[in-house]
């Protein structure tokens, strides 16, 4: 296997860069997530204001780790840094909402990061889950138990992990399921693409948990089939909106595609590096 390709988010929901190489730290791949949308109650994405992910996102500087540089928004055709006090009036415009840019404040701060005190109901959480009254909820009892207090784990903007790994077999499996659907990497959001060569692997990454990869110097540690919303069936860009691929998730692979991960080794990688799915690791790395 190989990497296919790299992407970066720098602000949460929005559309992000492709990248040749990225640097790993415990955090993921710098950069990742740096800014995120807040609307005065909590910590929010594009399963709440969908039109997020029609804007786009690229860093001013490449981010060290230590300062999070500014960023260049592209929002509704207008070009602005979010140093520019702007930025925030016309997110709330886009949006129809009162809304700031935020960036990443640091894990002390449990306030900033805790979910809003008023609960979503089902049809709330059915349509951010981008399902229909007939379909199962996803399995959600294996995920860190402070994403049930916290919107994003405290220290980060990431939904549960800060990696989510996709492959193009799986990515190819879910073409032949829904041959009438635009089966496109940008639609799920992946950090590492990982090029498997094999269509017949099907979605193979849902045997891939509790186990690592290796990239060089870096490992990850596998750990959980990431259930998918309904952020994979906006239209943005030039994806059109297309509600059947949940139809088709839930139908074909219990609502899941990718996997999530941590890292346990950093440094760095680059698209065409070997990866190498491994059981075990040596202890202490």
């Amino acid at each position: 296997m190989k990497i296919n390709s790299l992407w970066r988010y720098p602000v949460k929901s929005m559309a992000g860069e492709n990248l040749h190489r990225a640097v790993m730290t415990q955090n993921g791949i710098i950069g990742d997530r740096s800014y995120a949308v807040h609307d005065g109650s909590s910590i929010r994405g594009a399963k709440k204001f969908s039109r997020l992910m029609s804007f786009s996102a690229s860093f001013d500087e490449e981010p060290d780790g230590i300062v999070i540089p500014s960023v260049t928004l592209d929002i509704g055709n207008t070009a602005l840094s979010s140093d520019d006090a702007e930025v925030h009036h016309l997110l709330s415009k886009e949006l129809g909402t009162t809304v700031t840019l935020e960036k990443l404040r640091g894990a002390e701060e449990l306030d900033y990061y805790r979910q809003p005190s008023e609960k979503p109901n089902i049809a709330d959480i059915r349509s951010i889950l981008g399902l229909l009254e007939s379909e199962p909820f996803p399995d959600f009892s294996e995920f860190p138990a402070e994403l049930s207090e916290f919107s994003t784990p405290p220290g980060t903007y990431f939904d549960a992990y800060p990696l989510l790994i996709l492959t193009t077999s799986a990515l190819g499996q879910l073409q032949q399921a829904a041959p009438e659907s635009v089966i496109d990497e940008r639609r799920f959001r992946p950090n590492i693409v990982i090029n498997t060569d094999e269509i017949d692997l099907g979605y193979v990454e849902e045997s891939w948990k509790n186990k690592y990869l290796t990239i060089g110097e870096v490992i990850l540690g596998l750990t959980l089939p990431c259930p998918r919303c309904v952020m994979t069936t906006i239209g943005f860009q030039d994806l059109p909106k297309d509600p059947g691929i949940m139809r088709t998730l839930v139908r074909e692979n219990h609502h899941k595609l990718g996997i999530y991960a941590q890292v346990i080794r950093a440094g760095q990688i680059q698209v065409d590096d070997k990866v190498t799915l491994v059981e075990e690791i040596e202890p202490n790395l």
